[in-house]
Formats: structure tokens, C-alpha cells, sequence
């Protein structure tokens, strides 16, 4: 009997999957229950769903019609390699040569577009690189899964000062909290024609599409007030660059509360 070696340990191939225009809606029944089996938690199981189904998707209509997905289990990370066509080779080579979170110049055979597709497809992941070569274009999209503490129970709490409302949120950023949020957000900017709203991510343990979409909602929903202002603070460098790469409207982000609150004073 062989023993698996340190390599095999690491790098473990959990789906290999072909697919074509008939195939591409029970691809993501698979997806969500591998993922899922994986250890990703439900919201960020989906990213990887939204992720590989955009980019098969692309295969589908800009590609040769056909692909293949293979998902590897590589430590801590999922890998999602999406194919175009044949038996496609990861872009494996010497590291660096693929740059992370972006697109070869020579390989932009699948179109991107802001807020479809590929252009969700780079910055949903923890890494994403896409390749062209002799047997198709080759995108691979990593997921790491998820770290301690990212099943903490979300927690939002109010403070309603004179000049504005600071809402302090924590735990997991998902499906609860952009419930939660939406509803709070609502009742402030409801209250007076000028909300001014102060949101501290800096307890924030975990995030999912979900709660990316509630972070833009809410900024939408001031922005449509008479003279609404939100800003946020706590994020890291990460959670803000994706976050404003995903969002249609900008975002105003401060390093600190103090920073924050200057920022929310009306002009005078």
C-alpha cells in the first residue's frame, strides 16, 4: 500500500468536471455542495458558486463552447481552475508570472465588463489569475477557507449622537447581518432628511457577497437622501479594495472614528 507523500496531502483534487450550455445549471447544484463539504460557509460557498459559474459561462460563449472545472483542496485554500477547451494546463509556472487579482494582456479572449462576469470574477476571490495559451484560455480562482472565528454571530450595535449615528458592527459580515443592517439603515435614513452615518467594520471577522451588497445598499439609501453622508472605518486594505472595485457608487472610507466623524460634518 503507498503511502500519499507531503505533496499529495496538500494538493488534493476534490471535482473534475466538464461542461457545456446544458450543463452549466446543474454545475452549480455541484459547486455549492463541494464547496460546502469543504468547510466554506454558506455565503462565501456562494461566492465560489457566483465565481466558477460566471467564468464556465464566459468558456460557454466567448470560448470554445465546451470547458472543464477542477477544484483542488490545497491546504487551507480552495482552487478552481476554469478551462475553455481540452485538457487545460494551471497556470503553475514560476511564481510571479501570472500577476495575482488581474488579467494577461494576451489572454482577454472572455470580455470584461464593470459589475459582470469576469470583472466579479477578480475580486470575489482570494486570488485570481487567467492565462491563454495553445489549448484555450485557463482562469484559476483561489478561495481560502475560512479561519477561526468566522462563524461569530453577527452583532451590530447603535449609538445616536447629536450629529450623526455610529453603528459598530462584528462577527460575520453575510446573509444575517445584511438583514439586520438594511433594516437599521432604513429606520436612520427614514428619520430626517440629512442621515449621517458612521459604520465601523473593525470587528468585522468575516464577509460574503451578501454583506458586500448590504455595505452598497446602505450607501445608496443615504445617497438618496436630501444631504445623506456615510462613511466607513475599520477596514482593512483587502476589504477595501474589493469593496471598491464592486461598488457602482464611491465609497468614502476613513482610517480612524475620529477621522470619520470629521468627515461626516456638513459643509459649513
Amino acid at each position: 500500500m503507498n503511502t500519499p507523500t507531503a505533496a499529495q496531502d496538500e494538493r488534493r483534487l476534490i471535482l473534475d468536471q466538464a461542461f457545456d450550455a446544458d450543463l452549466l445549471y446543474a454545475l452549480r447544484a455541484t459547486l455549492e455542495a463541494h464547496a460546502t463539504h469543504a468547510g466554506m460557509p454558506d455565503g462565501r460557498a456562494m461566492d465560489l458558486v457566483i465565481t466558477v459559474h460566471e467564468l464556465a459561462t464566459n468558456a460557454v460563449v466567448h470560448g470554445a463552447g465546451t470547458g472543464r472545472v477542477r477544484i483542488w483542496r490545497t491546504g487551507d485554500t480552495l482552487r478552481c481552475e476554469i478551462s475553455d477547451a481540452g485538457r487545460a494546463t494551471p497556470p503553475a509556472a514560476a511564481p510571479g508570472t501570472v500577476p495575482e487579482n488581474d488579467v494577461v494582456a494576451d489572454a482577454a479572449r472572455w470580455p470584461v465588463e464593470h459589475g459582470h462576469g469576469l470583472w466579479i470574477a477578480r475580486f470575489l476571490p482570494d486570488r485570481f489569475t487567467i492565462g491563454s495559451g495553445p489549448e484555450g484560455t485557463v482562469a484559476v480562482a483561489d478561495f481560502a477557507l475560512p479561519p477561526d472565528g468566522h462563524d461569530e454571530p453577527f452583532g451590530l450595535t447603535r449609538h445616536d449622537l447629536d450629529s450623526h449615528t455610529v453603528l459598530e458592527l462584528s462577527g460575520a459580515l453575510g446573509d444575517e447581518a445584511a438583514q439586520q443592517l438594511g433594516v437599521v439603515v432604513r429606520e436612520i435614513v427614514s428619520a430626517g432628511p440629512e442621515p449621517r452615518l458612521l459604520l465601523d467594520l473593525g470587528r468585522v471577522t468575516f464577509w460574503d457577497v451578501m454583506g458586500i451588497a448590504a455595505l452598497i445598499t446602505a450607501q445608496q439609501q443615504v445617497d438618496g437622501a436630501k444631504a445623506g453622508a456615510m462613511v466607513l472605518t475599520g477596514l482593512t486594505a483587502d476589504f477595501r479594495r474589493r469593496l471598491d472595485a464592486l461598488s457602482p457608487a464611491p465609497l468614502t472610507v476613513a482610517g480612524t472614528q475620529e477621522e470619520a466623524v470629521r468627515r461626516l460634518q456638513p459643509p459649513a
